[in-house]
């Protein structure tokens, strides 16, 4: 391939990638040399942040085509740059290939020449509300060349990352004392709750109404009246508005209501 036909690839790199799906080789460790990924994360659950950088090792190259794409159901791009290591340089913000989105980059240089350093920084955050799952950012590699000579050809990078909230586990009630007050409703704390959720019958087998939502491991039910049975169950959750997830209901627990007593 002569120097015109590559920069005219180059240039029409995302009309073809967008169409194109070339076979790649899959790598265990995100790392490929002259490529290499470097992946960090700080905060946690939904509130991470997420920093990918795509560095090149001192290489001598004419030209070459890469492409990072990512789970938009997961992960939203929040921040991106692309350095300019070629005189020339075409960056699609909207690739697509198949079921991949992302980004591609295609550089060339008029004469082979050794280059190096980082080629893009990309940031990300996480939808809200997410419940805890790996993600892969891919980083697809359609050859590093100097001229005829191939320094990397097609190839896969993969970084998996852990992100969302942990499923919070179902609560444990502990248990139901009545006193003059009222029937004292008590669970044990649950790791990764922002708090609970409340819920009482009349029956065994009655429809369940939210009586309260709290913030402690306790809650005082002061509607009650004598002789009569009552049944309660508990949920965690975490987050608030359309983006709270919810745990499983606790085992039931029931209290018969006697005379009211002192403590």
């Amino acid at each position: 391939m002569n120097k015109l036909l590559k920069k005219a690839a180059a240039l029409v790199l995302g009309a073809v990638m967008a169409v194109t799906v070339v076979p790649a080789l899959p790598v265990q460790a995100a790392d490929a040399a002259p490529l290499h990924t470097v992946v960090t994360t700080t905060g946690k659950g939904d509130d991470l942040k997420i920093t990918y950088k795509l560095n090149l090792d001192k290489t001598v190259l004419s030209d070459g085509r890469v492409a990072i794409y990512y789970d938009e159901n997961v992960l939203k791009l929040t921040k991106d740059s692309e350095a300019n290591l070629f005189s020339e340089k075409d960056v699609n913000k909207k690739f697509v290939s198949g079921e991949n989105k992302g980004i591609a980059i295609a550089f060339l240089n008029d004469a082979p020449k050794k280059t190096g350093g980082t080629v893009a920084t990309l940031t990300f955050g996480v939808k809200a509300g997410l419940a805890e799952q790996e993600t892969v950012i891919s980083t697809q590699v359609f050859g590093l060349n100097n001229e005829e000579n191939a320094a990397l050809a097609d190839t896969l990078l993969t970084d998996s990352v852990k992100v969302g909230k942990p499923a919070l586990e179902k609560p444990q009630m502990k248990s139901l004392d009545q006193t003059l007050i009222g029937v004292n409703v008590t669970w044990k704390k649950l790791s990764g709750a922002e708090g609970y959720e409340v819920y009482r019958a009349t029956s065994a087998n009655g429809s369940y109404s939210k009586i309260a939502t709290v913030r402690d491991q306790d809650y005082w039910d002061v509607l009650i009246a004598n002789k009569k049975t009552y049944y309660y169950k508990v949920r965690a959750y975490q987050g608030s508005g359309k983006n709270r997830v919810y745990s499983e209901f606790s085992d039931v627990k029931s209290i018969k209501v006697q005379k009211f007593k002192l403590f």
